[in-house]
């Protein structure tokens, strides 16, 4: 069994849903769904909103890696990861270390669309759709060389139940995966 399946990309892209779909498809070999950010909310007994307004992004951060560390040394994970989880230092190596990880991938546009009506977004307070895609399409081109070293990129415009078989296709649980 692969110890983590980890999904990476930017607000929006549907990593919880997608990661939800996933364990569901793969319950049978003993996976299940881990959201890091709930995760998170679940250690510090705090929002991510409260914890980014009372003690800022690098406490969030600090305790972000701290999080991923733990779930990444777990078996039988879809993890989906917040979208700058990969992109601090020596993330990614580790990410890549626990088993694959899948880039889900989808314009700004699409992203901020998705994000914007989700709510709870601190990265996207007092932005409008425009200014929201405009803020998503910088921070791809700041973390897409992070992303690029995920195992495989799946187009996230997609259904998420489409999006989570073409991951099924792409990584059956029966690989060897460390």
């Amino acid at each position: 069994m692969m110890r983590v399946v980890t999904l990476v990309g930017q607000m929006g892209a549907g990593k919880s849903t997608v990661a939800r779909l996933l364990a569901a498809r793969w319950a049978a070999q003993g996976f299940r769904a881990v959201d890091l950010d709930d995760a998170i909310v679940a250690r510090a007994g705090r929002s991510i909103p409260d914890i980014f307004t009372s003690d800022g992004e690098g406490a969030f951060r600090a305790l972000e890696r701290a999080v991923l560390d733990d779930v990444l040394a777990q078996r039988g994970v879809i993890l989906a990861t917040g979208g700058g989880a990969p992109c601090q230092p020596g993330a990614m190596d580790a990410i890549l270390a626990a088993g694959p990880a899948v880039w889900l991938d989808a314009a700004p546009e699409v992203l901020a669309a998705r994000a914007v009506a989700g709510g709870g977004r601190p990265l996207l307070a007092g932005r409008d759709l425009a200014g929201a895609a405009a803020f998503l399409a910088s921070q791809r081109a700041e973390r897409e060389p992070d992303y690029l070293r995920a195992t495989c990129i799946v187009d996230a415009t997609a259904p998420a139940d489409a999006v989570a078989a073409t991951i099924a296709a792409l990584l059956p649980p029966e690989l060897p995966w460390p």
